[in-house]
């Protein structure tokens, strides 16, 4: 008989999900993005409700720039493991997170009343959302380039067990690269959005955001368990 999971373990892994600071983030993100996709920006509750959300979201990026220039700061040279031009874009995506995020506290503290010139409040808003679209086109960009080295070739004197496995472990490579690219291009034409640079209508970006943010939390979901095997059945 087969085995399911029980409730217990779906809390679980929802608990895991919500333990994550990250993971705080990213379930008001979706909300804030349920409600702009609702009211169409339009004034009213809903469109309240969104504000009060995304202002909600800035504590949990409190030590995002740092964390997103951890990695260039403990190796900032190039190493021997992945290709240069990859090393070379994930730096400069890290850099521009960095910028998304330390940018994204002076848009709060303009919100908050503690910057209280208008254009340097837009000026920033505009920093910070530029930066994200081109870190999202960094993931875009790596991704793809992951995606084309990923093609199998068959090996001299190899065996057809050995060739369909190597292939089995590229599709499923290959399918985890294509989502995160997906994610990227979702990003950047959001952002693109919300910098009015591309004429996407208020209820389009919420849309792109809810598809964005559905995916930002799927992707800091912790593992289920493993099922326990079921049961041999015994002989009669």
């Amino acid at each position: 008989m087969a085995q399911n999971y029980t409730y217990v373990d779906h809390l679980q892994v929802l608990k895991g999900f919500c333990d994550k600071a990250d993971g705080k983030d990213k379930l008001t993100g979706l909300i804030q993005y349920v409600c702009m996709f609702l009211s169409a920006n339009q004034p009213g509750k809903i469109k309240n409700i969104q504000a009060s959300v995304t202002a909600a979201r800035k504590i949990f990026r409190v030590v995002r720039p740092l964390e997103s220039l951890t990695p260039l700061l403990v190796a900032p040279g190039f190493s021997g493991k992945d290709p240069k031009v990859i090393q070379l874009i994930n730096k400069l995506k890290a850099v521009l997170m960095a910028m998304y995020f330390g940018a994204d506290h002076f848009v709060w503290a303009y919100q908050i009343g503690l910057i209280t010139d208008k254009k340097a409040g837009e000026r920033w808003q505009k920093i910070s959302l530029w930066s994200w679209a081109l870190g999202s086109v960094c993931t875009v960009a790596a991704e793809g380039y992951g995606v084309a080295a990923l093609s199998v070739k068959r090996k001299e004197g190899e065996s057809e067990e050995d060739y369909k496995k190597r292939v089995e472990e590229a599709r499923k490579a290959i399918n985890q690269k294509l989502l995160l690219l997906v994610h990227g291009l979702l990003q950047a034409v959001l952002a693109g959005g919300l910098l009015q640079t591309l004429p996407l209508k208020p209820r389009t970006v919420g849309f792109l955001g809810v598809a964005a943010s559905a995916m930002n939390c799927y992707f800091l979901m912790p593992a289920y368990p493993k099922l326990a095997a079921p049961p041999k059945a015994k002989a009669a």
